[in-house]
């Protein structure tokens, strides 16, 4: 009990400094303690001496007993932060979902993707499990514009101990980055300059005549509009979204109830993350979920 009394004092003190380094503070908190037991420790990076990109990834266990109220000290060190740009918070046993940003905070119902590596080709999902609880923070490099930081921390109980996975994920800012990205129609597809194979756009696609073929194309479009991850990509990305809702309003009685809830989530992942607030993007979207229901 002494330990965690000073660990609060610590943390709180120091979040009200930089909040930023209070995280990082927390982080190193967590790996002195001598009652967790690590379960695994992943580190990539895209180079070992200058990393560019980067997501390092902790998992452990701690005994209920000694987790005590660690998690009230995590939801104050990520809630009270200065820098951050944008703060995502998913507790367990509720289904909404708190996004601040720009001093406001907005209620949502979906997950949150942090990408990462070349290109922003890998990325890790927060929000999906409603049993576990989700903390994300963003802040942006201040050495280099296109680039932030995310810090996150997910929590639930299992087998009468608290897992506790850690991540400290560092790239590309998705909505500061401009590709410049030339698409051509090649061989009855659309290609981007960099090979990215664009399908779902053209008249020439294979019918859709059941449940596979839509979940393969609904997939298709939803990873091509998350690759056009700029706003300078208006026009493919109107594209997209047309055939999405086109999609949805044709073929959505293909789908089984718990097919429609997934295009729903991930409907709601693309208005909340890729929609960059165009009114058209966000409106097709919101017909595609429409259509769903």
């Amino acid at each position: 009990m002494k330990r965690q009394y000073l660990l609060i004092t610590a943390l709180v003190t120091t979040v009200m400094a930089s909040a930023q380094s209070g995280i990082e503070q927390l982080f190193n908190e967590l790996d002195a303690r001598k009652d967790k037991s690590i379960l695994s420790k992943t580190r990539y990076e895209d180079d070992s001496t200058h990393p560019t990109t980067f997501c390092h990834y902790d998992e452990m266990t701690i005994e209920k007993w000694a987790f005590g109220n660690l998690d009230k000290i995590f939801m104050t060190i990520f809630s009270n932060e200065q820098e951050t740009y944008h703060l995502y918070q998913q507790l367990a046993g509720s289904s909404d979902t708190y996004q601040q940003q720009a001093g406001t905070v907005n209620l949502f119902r979906s997950p949150i993707t942090i990408p990462y590596g070349p290109q922003n080709k890998y990325g890790v999902i927060f929000g999906t499990d409603p049993t576990h609880n989700y903390l994300v923070a963003l802040f942006h490099d201040k050495n280099d514009s296109v680039k932030r930081h995310a810090y996150a921390i997910t929590w639930y109980e299992q087998d009468k101990k608290i897992m506790l996975l850690r991540y400290h994920i560092y790239g590309d800012d998705p909505t500061r980055i401009n590709n410049q990205r030339v698409v051509t129609f090649d061989d009855n597809q659309l290609v981007y300059n960099d090979r990215y194979v664009v399908n779902g756009l053209d008249n020439l696609e294979v019918k859709i005549e059941n449940d596979i073929d839509f979940m393969k194309r609904f997939g298709t479009l939803r990873a091509s509009l998350v690759a056009a991850n700029t706003a300078d990509d208006i026009l493919l990305r109107t594209g997209i979204v047309v055939k999405i809702t086109e999609l949805c309003k044709k073929y959505h009685q293909l789908l089984s109830n718990n097919e429609r809830a997934t295009c729903d989530k991930t409907l709601t992942e693309l208005i909340n993350n890729y929609s960059f607030e165009d009114p058209f993007i966000k409106g097709m979207l919101e017909e595609a979920r429409m259509a769903l229901k």
